[in-house]
């Protein structure tokens, strides 16, 4: 006898290159299917944007806040699903879920209160930092570079790879002498990650300021192999400038 659950699989089989029925995907949620099982079906419900919506909040009203309802409510992209996102973390609701729902928020950085976004980039825990430099990255452009590092010295506190290398990844987006700087200080006192990824962002950063933070990390870098690699990265540059 084929199992409930194997029943299902074996639909969503089939269909995997087409649309499900929203509604079928309602009916066949419940507590008693596997986790995997219950975030493909959300997953599925989320890229149905409005009408995905509609069945998400039926299941939120019947089952509660759920991990895989809110990274649904993230994927709908509807501005409903967004005040109920945010009012999880304003009104401080459902404290396990904080990361999911940092994380579903992130997308809407642009739009994300200042409030939920501080909250996220002081929280202690490192993956809600995360999500929170997710959100800060959508907005980069919308703010100046000093406000941009200002944001970023909330993560770069901790000094852990993971957040340093997220940071490193929206600096370099960027080409004012400011954030060259920044960039060169992330070379001189972090991890060797931290400090070998710092030395490509100047790389790539490619100004006459990022090229003199190269130029003298040449000269001050106390370990020989960072020292090699900051020589690399400002002869690329040189090239660069040579071919223009």
């Amino acid at each position: 006898m084929i199992s409930k659950e194997t029943e299902i699989w074996n639909h969503l089989h089939t269909k995997r290159r087409q649309p499900i029925d929203p509604q079928w995907l309602l009916d066949h949620y419940s507590m008693d299917i596997s986790q995997e099982l219950k975030i493909i079906i959300c997953e599925k419900l989320g890229h149905q944007e409005d009408k995905g919506w509609e069945k998400v909040k039926v299941l939120i009203k019947t089952f509660g806040v759920q991990p895989e309802l809110i990274h649904a409510a993230g994927l709908c992209h509807q501005k409903e699903a967004y005040h109920w996102l945010l009012s999880l973390i304003v009104d401080e609701k459902e404290e396990q879920y904080y990361c999911n729902v940092a994380e579903s928020l992130a997308c809407w950085g642009a739009e994300i209160p200042e409030q939920v976004l501080m909250t996220c980039m002081m929280h202690k825990s490192p993956s809600i930092k995360l999500a929170g430099l997710s959100m800060l990255n959508f907005r980069s452009y919308q703010i100046s570079a000093k406000e941009l590092i200002r944001y970023c010295e909330l993560a770069l506190i901790e000094n852990y790879d993971a957040l340093n290398l997220e940071v490193i990844r929206i600096l370099q987006k960027r080409d004012e002498p400011v954030i060259s700087e920044r960039l060169f200080k992330l070379c001189s006192g972090g991890t060797d990650a931290t400090a070998k990824s710092a030395l490509k962002a100047l790389g790539c950063i490619n100004t006459a300021k990022s090229r003199e933070c190269l130029q003298r990390l040449t000269k001050t870098l106390p370990d020989s192999e960072k020292k090699n690699f900051a020589k690399k990265q400002l002869s690329q540059q040189c090239v660069s400038i040579s071919q223009h």
